[in-house]
C-alpha cells in the first residue's frame, strides 16, 4: 500500500500553523510535533479528567480506563504483556532509574558491556557503576566501518556479564543494530539484553517480543506522543530487580522502576498520568501509520 502523504500530514496540525510554512522540520533530538490525536487527549484530561485515578466515581473511573488503555495498546504494538510497559518522564531518567536497581542487583566483580556507539543516555548511568566495583567493559566499534562486530562482542562475554547494553540504531554512525541476533548471543552467555531504541523508534515501533531483549526503551515525545520515556522490560527480570518505587507498590512490575516514585519533580505525577493518557493518542498514531486511510481514525 502506498503512503497517503497528504493524510499522514492532515494528522498533524503543525502543518496549518503559518510560522511553519515552508519549513522542513528536523529537529527530532528535541522531539516531534505531535498529532491531533495527542493533542485531544491532553485537552480531554486537563478539561474531564486530571484527578486521581481508579477512584469510584466517574472522572476517576475514565481517568484510570485511559491510563489502562495506553500501556494496552502500546503492548499490543511492541508483542510484549501490558504489565511489562513502564512510563517514566524520559528515557534518561528510565535508564538512570534502571541503573540503580542494577547497582544493588550485581556484585563487585560481576561486568556490564556498553558501546561506544551509544547515545550517553544508554552508557553514562552503567558507566558510573563502577563505582561500586562493576566492571564496565566497552564494545567499540570498527574505526573503519562504524559497525558493532558481533566477533568483538564475543570476546567480551564470559560467565561475569550481566548485562549488554547497545543501540537499536545509533545516532551516533546511523548504524541499525542486529538485535535478534546480539540478544541470542547475549543471553547464550548467561547475560541480560538493554536496548536503546530512541533513535530507531520513530521509523516504526518495533515488536519487542519477537526480536527478544529483556530491556527496550524510547521516548514518546520523539514518536508524535507526549514528553514521556517508554519502557518494556520483561517480567523475567523485572521479578528479579530490587524496586526503586514506592514500598507498596513492590509487586506491580510497570510501577517498580518509575522515576517520580525514587525522587523526581514532585509535579511528576500529574505528569505521569497527563501523559499516559496522551500515549493511548500515540499509539491511535502508530495504528493509522500502520493501516493507512483505511478507515476512521481512532482517537
Amino acid at each position: 500500500m502506498a503512503l497517503d502523504i497528504d493524510f499522514v500530514r492532515s494528522q498533524f496540525p503543525a502543518f496549518q500553523a503559518d510560522s511553519l510554512q515552508g519549513q522542513a522540520f528536523f529537529e527530532n533530538a528535541g522531539g516531534s510535533y505531535t498529532c491531533q490525536q495527542v493533542i485531544d487527549r491532553l485537552t480531554r484530561y486537563y478539561v474531564e479528567r486530571k484527578v486521581q485515578p481508579y477512584a469510584p466515581y466517574e472522572a476517576s473511573r475514565l481517568a484510570g480506563a485511559e491510563m489502562d488503555e495506553a500501556r494496552d495498546r502500546l503492548a499490543a504494538l511492541m508483542g510484549v504483556a501490558s504489565e511489562e510497559v513502564s512510563f517514566g518522564p524520559s528515557t534518561t531518567q528510565n535508564t538512570y532509574v534502571l541503573a540503580q536497581a542494577f547497582r544493588k542487583f550485581m556484585k563487585p566483580g560481576e561486568a556490564i558491556i556498553v558501546t561506544n556507539q551509544d547515545h550517553e543516555a544508554n552508557t553514562g548511568p552503567w558507566r558510573r557503576l563502577a563505582e561500586d566495583g562493576i566492571e564496565i567493559r566497552e564494545w567499540t566499534v570498527d574505526p573503519q566501518t562504524g559497525h558493532l562486530e558481533t566477533e568483538t562482542l564475543e570476546n567480551l562475554l564470559d560467565e561475569n556479564v550481566r548485562l549488554v547494553c547497545f543501540p537499536h540504531c545509533s545516532n551516533v554512525v546511523a548504524e541499525l543494530n542486529p538485535v535478534t541476533e546480539i540478544t541470542a548471543l547475549a543471553h547464550a552467555a548467561g547475560a541480560f539484553v538493554c536496548v536503546d531504541g530512541v533513535s530507531y523508534a520513530p521509523h516504526g515501533l518495533p515488536n519487542v517480543g519477537e526480536l527478544g531483549p529483556d530491556i527496550y526503551l524510547f521516548s514518546a515525545y520523539k514518536t508524535y506522543g507526549p514528553h514521556q520515556g517508554v519502557m518494556v522490560i520483561r517480567s523475567a527480570l523485572g521479578a528479579l530487580l530490587p524496586n526503586q518505587g514506592h514500598v507498596f507498590n513492590g509487586d506491580v512490575l510497570y510501577k517498580t522502576l518509575h522515576p517520580s516514585r525514587a525522587g523526581s519533580r514532585p509535579d511528576c505525577r500529574q505528569r505521569r498520568h497527563g501523559g499516559l493518557h496522551r500515549c493511548a493518542g500515540a499509539a491511535s498514531r502508530w495504528t493509522v501509520r500502520r493501516a493507512g486511510r483505511s478507515g476512521r481514525v481512532r482517537a
